[in-house]
């Protein structure tokens, strides 16, 4: 499988080359999908579930696609399984995939469907895959737009597409709310965001960050971050022989605990909750870290300071990652599943055994 392809730096914003033939895969479909498919989600709650014996979408297809309603009038483009406006009483779980920095959420959203079905699941699981579009996706003018590193982090949608900005987060925020509408889903009672790479880093820091996942009445909820090039660290502490200290390197390396890579200098979403409630949220959450014992490689990793303070390596990154959550902060629910012989893969880490048992426990 090869490496999805993205910018070596978290701060360089903005400075992600398209690849021109996903934008015009992304445009047809958009359109395709406009016309004959399902049409923008309703905002209105659904009176009934309805209870279906349904063939589960499962394609990157227009037969798949459909435009999920973030506010009146602004509108994400997303692949699902079933549909989130009307609801389905035979549903009992759900999950949000997140794509990488490729964007390409239709391939996403297929290996998750294969997964559910591995697990014997798909009949009774919702699988949505958002896309955070940038202004290389030819967008809609009801469409907010990101930068290519700012949807990972949270950040506000650019001004000059639609308005009112709203979060990357906030459209996950969105989207489980709806998820949780007993009106639509009287059955679910688990939601799994899951994200590999770029969608790792997403998931990560949604975790910490997002006041909604832990108030849904009646609804777990699962994160599952699958080989991401940069974790959050809840304090300014990075690895030092067997133990952890602020780094020397500190001073001529200022931004390696600004967010994302820590939690300094947080942005609009991220900021309001106080830094204490952050970490907190992030330690008592169900995470899982998975990572393949094979993404060792150096393509396409995040080589800044901040992030070579972290480690070599995805895959010693994710286990230093753990060692400071192991030394620092008793009892958190991060949980390390190692997935033998996978490399950068987001397909082989979801579809693998314990890739299916930590996205349908």
């Amino acid at each position: 499988m090869t490496p999805a392809r993205y910018p070596s730096t978290h701060h360089r914003r903005g400075l992600h080359s398209p690849v021109k033939a996903r934008a015009l895969v992304a445009m047809s479909a958009l359109l395709i999908g406009l016309a004959a498919c399902r049409g923008a989600d309703s905002t209105a709650a659904a009176t009934a579930a309805p209870a279906t014996t349904r063939q589960p979408c499962r394609t990157g297809t227009p037969a798949c696609y459909a435009r999920f309603d973030v506010m009146p009038g602004r509108f994400v483009r997303t692949y699902q399984s079933a549909s989130l406006a009307t609801g389905d009483s035979t549903v009992t779980q759900a999950v949000i995939v997140v794509h990488g920095v490729e964007r390409n959420a239709n391939e996403y959203f297929a290996a998750m469907a294969d997964a559910a079905a591995l697990a014997g699941r798909l009949p009774t699981t919702l699988v949505v895959a958002p896309q955070f579009i940038t202004a290389d996706d030819a967008p809609a003018a009801d469409e907010p737009v990101w930068s290519s590193s700012g949807w990972r982090a949270g950040d506000l949608s650019s001004s000059s597409a639609a308005l009112p900005r709203i979060s990357s987060y906030a459209v996950i925020d969105t989207m489980l709310v709806r998820l949780a509408d007993r009106s639509r889903f009287p059955r679910l009672t688990r939601i799994v965001v899951a994200g590999h790479s770029g969608g790792a880093q997403l998931v990560h820091r949604y975790a910490a960050a997002s006041r909604t996942a832990g108030s849904l009445t009646g609804v777990a909820v699962r994160f599952v971050a699958a080989n991401p090039s940069t974790w959050l660290y809840l304090g300014p502490e990075r690895a030092s022989g067997d133990t952890f200290r602020v780094p020397a390197s500190a001073a001529s390396c200022a931004d390696y605990d600004d967010w994302h890579y820590g939690v300094q200098n947080r942005n609009t979403y991220a900021i309001a909750v106080s830094t204490t409630q952050l970490q907190q949220q992030l330690v008592s959450r169900d995470v899982v870290v998975m990572l393949g014992t094979a993404d060792t490689l150096t393509a396409d990793l995040d080589v800044s300071c901040g992030a070579d303070l972290q480690g070599p390596r995805r895959w010693h990154r994710g286990q230093t990652l753990m060692a400071f959550m192991n030394a620092r902060y008793a009892g958190h629910r991060h949980r390390l599943v190692t997935v033998p012989n996978v490399g950068h893969s987001y397909r082989s880490m979801f579809t693998a055994t314990d890739g299916v048992q930590a996205l349908f426990p």
